[in-house]
């Protein structure tokens, strides 16, 4: 089985290597990556991978964040190039076997043969959020260790799933990877094999000039109905009113309130991905990338 991978990105040169090189590690192929006017050193990095051999950088200048375009471009491109399955991801997201400790070479491709002739693989999304007994200038890798099982966006729904899905020339993947149709697809799987440990929140810094970039990108958009990034557009403007950094703080679990979901089994304590990522540095591709990842900044 042929696994490729689609990666849209925009300044995450604090994980970009590290998503790399775990989907790599757990049975991807081949990466497809769209870098989105990145000025934080990202394309350094992808091009580094693409000197080795293990992914195919494209450039998309336009600051309209047409993602569901973008990303079908990408995932009719891995079809292209023999591609069986196709894992969409964002630079914060982590594709993990379910359950698992450690996933070997051969993880994704079994999660994805064990679902027999669907066409399409529903994956949910846990948050993994600070721990606050840990030093807030470690790397982010180390201090993201506690997994929110509820997950809740700002208004109080679920983060939403992604998908991956069988490759098709003709597929659609819509805005935010949620869903993959085309004539080759297939009918969405009724097990869950997947799950994807996600990192959206890696410090202040980070996060304001994603939204800074999302946001305004967004804004921007005259074709995508208002609702369509309703977070990102959210925190654009209270980014504009000055409010964004006090939303941002106010959002952060305290000791009591980690102590609190850890009781109620809400929050469950989880270092896999830094137990991961570390075990990786010595079969890395780019071994100096993914250190860097994993050394404070």
């Amino acid at each position: 089985m042929r696994v490729l991978m689609t990666l849209l990105v925009r300044d995450e040169a604090d994980v970009v290597a590290a998503t790399v090189e775990h989907h790599l590690a757990a049975g991807v192929d081949f990466v497809i990556a769209t870098d989105n006017g990145s000025h934080d050193g990202t394309v350094d990095i992808l091009e580094s991978y693409r000197d080795a051999g293990v992914l195919e950088l494209h450039r998309e200048p336009s600051q309209d964040y047409e993602q569901g375009r973008w990303v079908t471009r990408m995932a009719r491109r891995a079809a292209e190039l023999g591609a069986d399955w196709v894992v969409n991801a964002d630079a914060d997201e982590f594709f993990w076997p379910a359950g698992a400790t450690a996933p070997g070479r051969d993880a994704l491709p079994a999660a994805f043969a064990a679902v027999g002739g669907a066409g399409v693989v529903r994956a949910r999304r846990d948050n993994l959020i600070p721990d606050p007994a840990v030093d807030p200038a470690a790397p982010w890798v180390d201090r993201l260790v506690i997994r929110d099982t509820a997950s809740l966006s700002a208004r109080g729904t679920r983060i939403g799933p992604k998908v991956c899905h069988r490759a098709d020339p003709d597929v659609e993947v819509a805005q935010g990877n949620h869903t993959a149709t085309g004539p080759l697809v297939g009918a969405e799987s009724p097990l869950a094999p997947l799950e994807i440990l996600h990192v959206p929140d890696r410090g202040y810094r980070h996060y304001a000039r994603k939204i800074a970039n999302g946001g305004s990108a967004y804004a921007a958009n005259t074709r995508l109905g208002a609702d369509i990034g309703w977070h990102w557009r959210e925190d654009y403007q209270r980014l504009l009113d000055g409010e964004l950094e006090a939303v941002y703080a106010a959002r952060e679990r305290d000791h009591a309130a980690v102590a609190d979901g850890l009781r109620e089994g809400v929050l469950l304590r989880d270092t896999r991905l830094a137990d991961r990522l570390g075990a990786l540095v010595p079969t890395a591709v780019r071994p100096a990338e993914l250190k860097a990842v994993l050394s404070p900044r």
